[in-house]
């Protein structure tokens, strides 16, 4: 394998990238990087197997205190000193009289927050920060500056690093009881002053690796849901919308949210109860009694009849293995019987008129327990016939706007007239002529599709405008949650598809395209709007310049 990425003119495995971008490692010098978009927050598994935000940072503008930051009494000097990573964005953040304060506000599900930030001596040598939420410090500290030391904590907990060059990253932490936060850096006196940069708010009771943010926006999305551990893969999947609210925080019932539809049993609730999949502290404890007749805690949602949608939740048993009512679509219950284990549990149905989430027992339906002691979080309910990844909700729904990853270009890295387009991916679910990879020239004329069907059919396609499809190649089917390295080499009259090491087909007769033809390179084709993402997984893409042969592409795709 290794001798053959010698000869790969593009190569793209996830593991470099920030705000718009994918690295490539092949060309090295930056011409192959992928551009990347999707105008949302995301989730992914991260590398421990917990549910995490992307960008993990929840605050934009990290390293700009001028924008999006509000106080009192604030006199900033923008890009004042050298910052840690070595360029001159660090700010000075002073006071115009009395004393001045920096504070930023952000709206996150009621939780377990860090606030970190990096912080050099200027004159000032204690240095106050503070996260606030609902009506409380959650979190409050002063810093020794000039010694390195956290010198007092007012609220929660704090910790100091010493990162270099007079900088130290220091953060605070604790639980907040709103959800609206507030971080801040405060009592900054006049004539005074502190060097700051990268300023983040991370969920979780200890800082993560600083992420730098502008916007948050178009960040991909490297996860490890599949597999655990090793190589992550960059995750593509369409839009998509929770309509569930309140999706974390089960026991509330504010509003029309979640509430106990029990008739003669008891659904007794308890708040923050137990670490979720998150990593945090923030799963729901259920306790279901069905007494004389039933226990239920539900969230009614109204849908459209007729319409696919997907249920989601995890869940896991606090003692034995209860099998609980979880869900009900007009017509029927659907029971699981939870382990101890979390689980997210996921049913797709073509919908009536109104879709219950509920954890309940019941003396009436077959084979539910009489009592159940359970964990919820991360409920989600979305228009789709597969389930896609977490979308946390509050009051309102919320959604993921699709991943576009592509690169234009290139034509120096395709070569249009031979070479081979191969892809190493997980099938998260089937749609419509759903694009794994692409190679074309801007237009739906001239191409090479590596597709999926809504029937499970992989397929390798070549088009020429003017002269048609010269090939198509299918592989059927596919398995949902499998893992596939898919090859297709052409050449003029020698077009061949390799999947997992087989041989699948081949065809002695067509053309290609005229040298120069194919320029870019996309992981999404959306129109015409027949064509749709695929939602997968990627953990290697590779273009070759030469049709490679059968031997070398059985080797290659073997998994």
């Amino acid at each position: 394998m290794s001798d053959l990425l010698n000869s790969a003119s593009l190569v793209m495995v996830p593991s470099g990238y920030k705000e718009d971008t994918v690295y490539s490692v092949v060309p090295s010098d930056g011409s192959g990087d992928l551009s990347f978009t999707r105008a949302s927050n995301g989730t992914r598994i991260n590398s421990a197997g917990l549910v995490e935000d992307v960008p993990w940072n929840l605050n934009t503008n990290s390293e700009d205190f001028a924008t999006g930051w509000s106080g009192a009494n604030r006199a900033l000097t923008a890009n004042a000193t050298t910052a840690p990573n070595g360029t001159t964005t660090a700010d000075q953040l002073g006071a115009t009289g009395g004393t001045a304060y920096y504070a930023k506000y952000i709206t996150s599900p009621v939780g377990a927050y860090t606030f970190s930030v990096f912080l050099k001596y200027g004159n000032r040598q204690y240095q106050q920060i503070y996260g606030y939420a609902g009506t409380a410090y959650f979190a409050e500290a002063t810093f020794d500056l000039q010694n390195g030391t956290v010198y007092s904590i007012q609220h929660g907990n704090a910790n100091i690093e010493n990162v270099g060059g007079g900088w130290y990253r220091c953060s605070i932490y604790g639980t907040t009881t709103g959800v609206t936060i507030e971080m801040g850096i405060e009592n900054i006196a006049v004539s005074t002053y502190t060097y700051a940069w990268g300023a983040q708010l991370n969920i979780g009771s200890t800082a993560k690796p600083y992420f730098p943010t502008t916007d948050r926006l178009n960040v991909p999305r490297l996860t490890y849901q599949n597999g655990g551990g090793g190589c992550p893969s960059l995750l593509l999947e369409k839009q998509s919308t929770n309509i569930c609210l309140y999706s974390q925080d089960i026991s509330n019932t504010s509003g029309s949210y979640w509430g106990d539809g029990s008739s003669g049993g008891t659904a007794t609730l308890t708040a923050n109860y137990a670490i979720s999949p998150d990593g945090t502290q923030n799963a729901t404890r259920v306790q279901l009694n069905q007494g004389s007749l039933y226990a239920v805690w539900q969230q009614v949602i109204g849908t459209t009849s007729g319409v696919s949608y997907t249920y989601s939740i995890w869940m896991k048993a606090v003692s034995g293995t209860p099998t609980i009512m979880w869900v009900y679509d007009g017509t029927a219950n659907q029971n699981i019987t939870l382990t101890n284990d979390w689980v997210r549990y996921t049913w797709t149905f073509t919908a009536g008129t109104v879709m219950i989430g509920r954890f309940g027992v019941w003396d009436n339906v077959w084979g539910t327990s009489s009592t159940a002691d359970i964990l919820a979080w991360g409920a989600q309910l979305e228009q789709s016939s597969y389930p896609t990844s977490y979308i946390p909700t509050t009051s309102s729904s919320a959604t993921r706007v699709a991943d576009v990853c592509s690169k234009t270009g290139i034509s120096s890295l395709i070569n249009s007239t031979e070479g081979v387009a191969f892809c190493d991916f997980v099938c998260n679910g089937f749609q419509n002529f759903g694009t794994i990879m692409s190679l074309n020239d801007g237009s739906t004329a001239n191409y090479i599709w590596l597709t999926i069907f809504s029937n499970g059919d992989l397929r390798a396609e070549l088009n020429i405008t003017g002269s048609g499809v010269q090939c198509q190649l299918y592989y059927a089917p596919a398995v949902i949650g499998t893992r596939y390295k898919l090859a297709f080499g052409y050449k003029a009259n020698d077009f061949v598809l390799y999947v997992n090491g087989a041989l699948i087909g081949s065809d002695n007769s067509g053309n290609t395209f005229s040298a120069g033809t194919l320029s870019r390179m996309d992981f999404d084709l959306t129109s015409p709007s027949s064509y749709s993402l695929s939602p997968i997984e990627i953990k290697e893409a590779i273009l070759f310049p030469t049709r490679l042969t059968n031997a070398e592409l059985a080797s290659l795709t073997t998994i």
